[in-house]
């Protein structure tokens, strides 16, 4: 089950799993809110069945052996989990963002309508008041079933020093374009990179509000040297065309698995990024140059930048550690292990809680996974930007009741 089948990370991730894992599972997905045909036609052409809103969810649960929720902070997931009256089974909630975000751990409550948790990181299960709410709510540890994302048009040769007759160094990103995903610092990296190297552009792929961020490259003096060009169907293709992958994330990020980061260490890109989130289980110091704020983000790109043979041995390395990352290679095995365990639970039906709509929110999310004390003002507006992710869904699902 899960929010909405849609062409992002979390359904892509989700269908992954459904054609990957196990062959004697044979899923059905429900999605809570109907998806568009085109969504909808990318699993049913790989075979898996799709059943849309809550009323079908419920009868799917009721045939199923086990459920399993695809979840983040979402009002609409966490009704359906709260406030439905769910057939005798067994719930698997997988989370797919990280516990060290803003209002992305669930409560002892919420873990308590569920028979087992997988995280997508292994960050994510060590966040403390996560392992906290999920002993108390009886639960065993938390598996890592790690999305590992795959190149459509994977090359053996590494990226990072293009042989195209273009003497510019191109610098990339590939990802949600906005705030919420985004430091707020980026195109201010961006422009202090291009002024000391005028050999450099960057791109920047992805959906978002790109007319505001091409107007803000404009300000800045750097509209010329940084292009938007949107989602991108082949990213295989769009991380060939790049020296240097560039992924400053906000420092309270709620993603995980970072497929974006993953095919560009597959596509062997040296790669630039903050230690936040997920990324930090994927680069090491050795795969990666990893910088603390905008200023050592700068002078990471400059290096890369003016040294060739360095960006072709961060791109090897970084190739080296995706390949031969361990969640990578395990998530089959650790998905396995966790439904067994779940379906090694009693079976119970679960009533109805009737929490209200007003009341959602602070029954299923503890404040005090992700703590705003101490915070400087900086750091609270980078902490608001990644919030809105929750709040906004919260308010327009409250106000969409009214």
């Amino acid at each position: 089950m899960i929010k909405e089948v849609t062409d992002g990370g979390a359904s892509m991730g989700l269908l992954r799993m459904c054609v990957g894992s196990a062959g004697e599972v044979r899923p059905t997905v429900a999605s809570l809110i109907p998806p568009r045909p085109e969504h909808r036609a990318a699993f049913e052409a790989a075979g898996v069945d799709i059943v849309a809103g809550p009323e079908a969810a419920r009868r799917a649960a009721a045939t199923a052996d086990l459920m399993q929720v695809e979840w983040w902070n979402n009002p609409y997931v966490n009704d359906f989990l709260v406030n439905a009256d769910l057939p005798v089974g067994r719930i698997l909630l997988h989370s797919r963002g990280h516990f060290d975000a803003p209002w992305m751990c669930p409560s002892v409550e919420l873990l308590s309508r569920v028979d087992g948790c997988t995280v997508t990181a292994p960050s994510a299960a060590a966040n403390p008041r996560f392992d906290r709410n999920r002993v108390q709510a009886g639960l065993p540890p938390a598996r890592c079933v790690f999305s590992a994302a795959g190149l459509n048009a994977p090359t053996d040769a590494v990226s990072g020093s293009r042989e195209d007759g273009d003497d510019h160094v191109r610098i990339g990103y590939l990802g949600t374009v906005e705030p919420i995903k985004m430091h707020s610092a980026t195109l201010e990296i961006a422009a202090r990179v291009v002024r000391a190297a005028p050999e450099v552009d960057f791109e920047f792929a992805g959906d978002g509000p790109l007319e505001d961020y091409r107007t803000e490259a404009d300000r800045l003096g750097i509209g010329d040297r940084v292009r938007f060009i949107g989602f991108q169907t082949d990213p295989a293709a769009f991380l060939r065309s790049l020296d240097i992958f560039c992924y400053p994330l906000n420092p309270y990020t709620y993603a995980t698995s970072e497929k974006a980061l993953q095919e560009a260490m597959l596509a062997g890109l040296p790669c630039v990024a903050f230690p936040v989130g997920g990324v930090r289980d994927l680069l090491t110091p050795d795969s990666a140059l990893l910088v603390k704020d905008p200023d050592q983000c700068v002078d990471a790109c400059l290096e890369l930048v003016r040294n060739q043979e360095l960006r072709r041995a961060y791109g090897e390395q970084a190739r080296c550690r995706i390949n031969s990352f361990t969640e990578r290679q395990e998530w089959r095995t650790e998905l396995a292990l966790a439904r067994d365990e779940v379906m090694s639970r009693p079976a119970r039906p679960r009533q109805s809680l009737g929490v209200g709509p007003g009341k959602l929110f602070e029954f299923c999310t503890d404040r005090h996974a992700c703590p705003t004390d101490g915070l400087d003002a900086g750091q609270r507006a980078d902490f608001a930007r990644v919030a809105a992710f929750v709040d906004d869904d919260y308010t327009d699902w409250l106000d969409s009741r009214n």
